[in-house]
């Protein structure tokens, strides 16, 4: 019924990177209910002596996250030739494209959302019964902040504990954001939940891969999905859901916005008068085969698989070769030495 979709690079960025993923993760997985439900994890430009960040905590996820959860890894190389030269290291926008263009055809709902938040249904009533009764159009909701001292004291792999986190905080009381003043917009930090029936992120034909810059990508999704649906006013599922990020910014507010570069607000929102963006009709790196990664559940995975993953592959006459060199290499040090030793005296 739903894809959950997320983006992300492995960079230590924020406090704990590693941890409130996992929480993330682990809780999106707890809320699955149909057998195609799945989480897509599209991981951009990591370091190319790392692995993918899902890969790098498998340990730390359940194995019902690892059992839901497909990662792609889109190279810096791969980056660059689809958008071309930006002074950012990732592209939200293209990593979002990847996942919509490879998420399950059989579910009706896709979520695009953040690696830092958790979603609490609201009542007795699940994800899923929520989903079966809304309208096929687009939905956001208002988020509420945790700050990292009290999320940083919760188990990972305990979804139990967390959604009784959840409840308490809900219980002893929050207060939401205030409105914006677009009423197609509604609220600050919209990125973090933008549901919207598959089809109809196909049908704006994914974020705007234009967007080179940061910011203002969740507000252009945004615009587009609500002309898409008529304009007027873009309901929210505040009274059904409660979100909740993963405060990770110590200082407050965003760690970019006094150093990066801005898209263009009047450009890219403002003026943007059709749902359709003005991508590529390869966006999201239609034409490009990306493996998905799959993760096996914490200490299943085989130690002989583990080498043969990582072993080289050599013939004997290469093996031979470099048994030799380094024999040589091992001696001529050695003699190095020496000289070096006498001619010091």
């Amino acid at each position: 019924m739903i894809t959950f979709l997320v983006a992300g690079r492995n960079d230590g960025y924020g406090v704990n990177l590693g941890k409130r993923t996992a929480i993330s993760l682990n809780f999106f997985a707890s809320l699955c209910r149909d057998p195609e439900d799945e989480i897509l994890y599209v991981d951009c430009n990591s370091p190319k002596q790392d692995c993918t960040l899902v890969e790098a905590i498998a340990d730390t996820l359940t194995p019902e996250c690892c059992r839901r959860l497909k990662a792609y890894r889109v190279t810096g190389e791969q980056m660059k030739a689809a958008i071309g030269e930006t002074p950012l290291l990732f592209s939200d926008e293209l990593s979002r494209n990847v996942g919509i263009r490879r998420s399950n055809p059989r579910n009706q709902w896709l979520l695009s959302t953040n690696c830092d938040i958790l979603l609490q249904p609201l009542g007795r009533q699940s994800l899923h019964q929520l989903l079966e009764r809304l309208p096929p159009r687009f939905h956001v909701c208002p988020r509420i902040g945790i700050p990292p001292a009290q999320w940083q004291m919760l188990d990972r792999m305990n979804v139990r504990q967390i959604s009784d986190f959840c409840d308490e905080v809900i219980r002893r009381g929050v207060r939401f954001p205030q409105e914006k003043e677009q009423s197609w917009l509604r609220f600050v930090g919209v990125g973090d939940f933008q549901l919207a029936p598959r089809e109809q992120w196909f049908a704006i034909q994914g974020c705007e891969e234009g967007m080179k810059l940061w910011g203002h990508s969740d507000a252009n999704n945004a615009r587009r999905l609500n002309l898409l649906n008529g304009g007027g006013r873009t309901p929210d599922l505040g009274d059904s859901l409660c979100v909740l990020h993963l405060d990770h910014n110590l200082t407050g507010g965003s760690a970019h916005q006094n150093t990066l570069p801005n898209n263009d607000w009047k450009s890219w929102v403002e003026e943007v008068t059709s749902p359709v963006s003005r991508n590529r009709e390869n966006w999201g790196l239609a034409d490009t085969e990306l493996p998905v990664i799959r993760l096996d559940p914490a200490g299943e995975i085989d130690p002989a698989r583990i080498l043969k993953t990582h072993r080289r592959q050599r013939n004997l006459i290469s093996s031979l070769r470099l048994q030799l060199k380094a024999r040589f290499w091992k001696k001529a040090g050695a003699a190095a030495n020496w000289l070096e030793k006498r001619l010091g005296k």
